[in-house]
């Protein structure tokens, strides 16, 4: 009896890019040629989250203290699970760990759509001593290098937005320190009504925080440091 050969070794030949398509249709990872560093990130994030949610399927994830039984894997799962609870925006801190960072007591978004009228904005941007850009503008409530509160006028709206998203959820992160370009004015006091960080409430002990909403007369130019221990 004729014993048949067997079947030749599957190879993928170049189709113009259609063997990636095909190896990834198989179900092989097929990583990004050259990911930017937050795309690398993010697919990291993303793979650590397929992995808790796959112990959450199987019913032993833990937020809380690890329980006296569980394996050195199951505590390792956990312990990912629980850096997880963190979401990322723009000027972080996390692609450049060794950045200085911005203290933060508070932030707050000026521009044409947040305030009464046009009118309204041109003269707040005109005490502030900057621009009435169509963009607006990010207060951020800070401290300068004597520890007196001073409050930072940039250009930073994505990432003021992003940060105040990541408030909302209850998590204290504050951005690195802008470069002296994306400063246009530091104002003496802190200007508001504005959202509080986490951190700076849990500090505190304050909840809320009524500020002034007075912009004063005089504002000067150029960035400022201010303490990065107000994370």
């Amino acid at each position: 009896m004729a014993v048949a050969a067997p079947p030749p070794e599957q190879t993928c030949v170049a189709r113009n890019g259609e063997d990636d398509r095909e190896r990834a249709w198989q179900g092989e990872l097929v990583p990004d040629i050259d990911p930017t560093d937050a795309e690398y990130l993010r697919e990291i994030e993303l793979l650590a989250n397929d992995v808790v949610d796959r112990a959450l399927d199987e019913g032993w994830l833990s937020f809380d203290p690890d329980p006296d039984d569980a394996t050195p894997l199951q505590r390792a799962v956990n312990a990912l699970g629980r850096q997880l609870r963190h979401y990322h925006f723009e000027d972080d801190g996390c692609v450049e760990p060794d950045a200085p960072l911005v203290g933060l007591a508070g932030a707050l978004l000026v521009r044409p759509t947040t305030v009464l009228s046009e009118q309204e904005y041109i003269d707040i941007c005109e005490r502030l001593g900057v621009e009435a850009r169509p963009q607006g503008w990010a207060l951020w409530h800070t401290w300068d290098q004597k520890g007196r509160r001073i409050t930072m006028v940039t250009t930073r709206i994505s990432t003021t937005e992003e940060m105040l998203l990541v408030w909302s959820k209850g998590r204290h992160m504050v951005p690195i320190k802008p470069p002296r370009a994306a400063v246009a004015a530091t104002v003496r006091g802190w200007l508001g009504p504005a959202v509080e960080s986490p951190g700076y409430a849990a500090e505190t002990g304050v909840t809320e925080r009524a500020v002034a909403g007075s912009v004063p007369p005089r504002a000067t130019g150029g960035s400022t440091t201010a303490p990065s221990s107000h994370r």
